[in-house]
């Protein structure tokens, strides 16, 4: 009996250990499985579709149809040519070929058309500058026509060309009109609905989402546009994307033609920033550093030593970021304590200032954060050509006589350089006043290669020190190290410089 209950007790004890282990190990999977368990959504109150028709009921009686009507002179026509200009006999003689040409000149009338959206009740319309803006040299009328079949003569009261926005105005009152909502708010994959007149078909709705924000079609510049899958054609240009509010988030400006419902709109909120400007018809006031930036990717990040922010590629001169002391291979971090994550975010963030006013610019320098006031000068100016970014302007002939041997740097890097001389100069298309080194060779599988270096740049700088000959950069890259990525200034033989963080082979 005794030997039982202690063959029982045993089996207990057993038991119980097995259980203790596996419940150790069960807490250990459940907790793995919840780690591991796949990102959800709530959809708690998201099970009724979007009120895309409230939406466009209310919001149609506020989007125009416009159509601007232009006037052209030509010149007049030869007996029996073509109204355009292409018949056979110009293919050979051109337009001033033997013949007798009508005195008068001709005149031509252009008509382009597109949407709007009422933003005040006497009669305030935004629009796409596009849409607005007559043929050169020709005599424009525009024409809005409303939701309820009236017709009114518009008068322009501002055009905000670089980011294609116009402001027009027509002699009404009481007028629907729609709001201006946040578009810094909206998310990506929220419902947005378009109103306009695609191909001519009047108070057309479509709905999509917002696809992606920040989006740049033409390179470095103001352009931030919100892309969206809303089935926007031409004629839609100038018409407002909205939110499921009803408050307009954006003005449809671009397409991609070759592409199949993506669309891009201009942020409202980088519209409301300038619509003082626009009713006063004076010219559009933004501030403007004088930097060319790159994004800080893991090259550089490994250089400079840190995560985030625009590296200065090159500083122009006599510009207010000249003249308030930023150098080339700071970081930009912040302006006003905004955070700056990338060049375009800077360029926004600087263009949402007006000329002449005074901002703080949070710097990366030397392992430390420096802030430096900046006078921000007036865009405009680089509209005007006057100055190119990174562009020397020290005109001093070059006289090293230095022998243009070659450095081999293909092993580290993936490059060779030679000195600048007069053979390489011609070669390359290089200027007698430009100084540096000259990359000669790129291996294909290499990070200089990836990085787009290419045979024939002009290397002007190593890290923050300006070279002046195959010397100067050999002691530059011997002080610079093969641990971390390389940075250079380089420039095409005629254009605008940029800095390059080459990784080690």
């Amino acid at each position: 009996m005794k030997r039982q209950i202690k063959q029982l007790f045993m089996l207990s004890a057993f038991a119980g250990v097995c259980m203790a282990v596996g419940m150790g190990l069960s807490y250990r999977w459940v907790a793995r499985a919840q780690e591991e368990q796949p990102v959800t959504v709530d959809a708690k109150g998201l099970d009724r579709l979007p009120p895309i028709a409230e939406v466009a009921e209310k919001l149609n009686p506020t989007v125009v149809a416009i159509t601007n009507t232009s006037f052209v002179k030509n010149r007049g026509r030869f007996e029996g040519e073509s109204p355009n200009g292409d018949d056979f006999f110009n293919w050979f003689f051109g337009p001033q070929r033997p013949g007798t040409r009508r005195p008068q000149e001709e005149e031509q009338r252009v008509q382009a058309g597109g949407s709007g959206v009422v933003i005040s009740p006497d009669g305030k319309i935004l629009t796409n500058n596009h849409v607005i803006d007559g043929v050169r040299g020709g005599e424009s009328t525009i024409e809005v026509k409303m939701a309820d079949g009236r017709t009114f003569k518009a008068t322009i009261l501002g055009k905000d060309k670089e980011l294609d926005i116009a402001l027009i105005k027509v002699d009404a009152k009481h007028l629907p009109y729609a709001k201006l909502g946040d578009s810094d708010a909206m998310r990506i994959g929220e419902w947005v609905v378009a109103i306009g007149n695609p191909l001519g078909l009047e108070h057309t709705v479509t709905q999509g989402i917002v696809s992606a924000k920040g989006r740049q079609l033409t390179g470095p510049g103001l352009e931030s546009f919100i892309q969206t899958d809303a089935a926007i054609n031409r004629g839609n240009s100038g018409g407002p994307l909205l939110n499921l509010r009803g408050e307009v988030i954006g003005i449809n400006t671009a397409i991609r033609p070759d592409g199949q419902n993506i669309g891009f709109a201009v942020p409202v909120n980088m519209i409301k920033r300038v619509i003082a400007d626009l009713e006063s018809g004076k010219p559009v006031s933004r501030g403007y550093l004088g930097v060319a930036t790159r994004n800080l990717d893991n090259e550089f990040q490994s250089s400079l030593g840190i995560k985030e922010g625009a590296v200065v590629s090159s500083v122009d001169r006599g510009t207010p970021a000249d003249k308030a002391g930023i150098q080339r291979l700071d970081v930009i971090t912040a302006v006003d304590g905004q955070k700056v994550r990338s060049g375009d975010q800077l360029v926004a963030a600087i263009a949402g200032r007006r000329a002449g006013e005074s901002v703080s610019v949070t710097v990366w320098r030397d392992g430390k954060f420096k802030d430096i006031k900046v006078v921000l000068g007036d865009r405009r100016e680089l509209q005007k050509g006057d100055a190119q970014e990174g562009d020397d302007e020290d005109s001093a002939p070059r006289t090293d006589p230095e022998n243009p041997k070659q450095m081999n740097l293909e092993k580290t890097y993936g490059f060779t350089v030679e000195g600048l001389s007069a053979a390489n100069r011609h070669q390359f298309g290089v200027p007698a006043d430009v100084k540096g080194v000259v990359i000669t060779f790129v291996a294909a599988r290499s990070g200089a290669a990836e990085k787009g270096l290419q045979a024939g740049l002009i290397i002007t700088a190593v890290g923050p020190k300006d070279i002046d000959g195959l010397q100067s950069f050999q002691e530059e890259v011997k002080k610079a190290g093969t641990k971390k990525p390389l940075l250079l200034l380089v420039r095409p033989p005629r254009g605008a410089s940029f800095t390059m963080a080459i990784p080690p082979r």
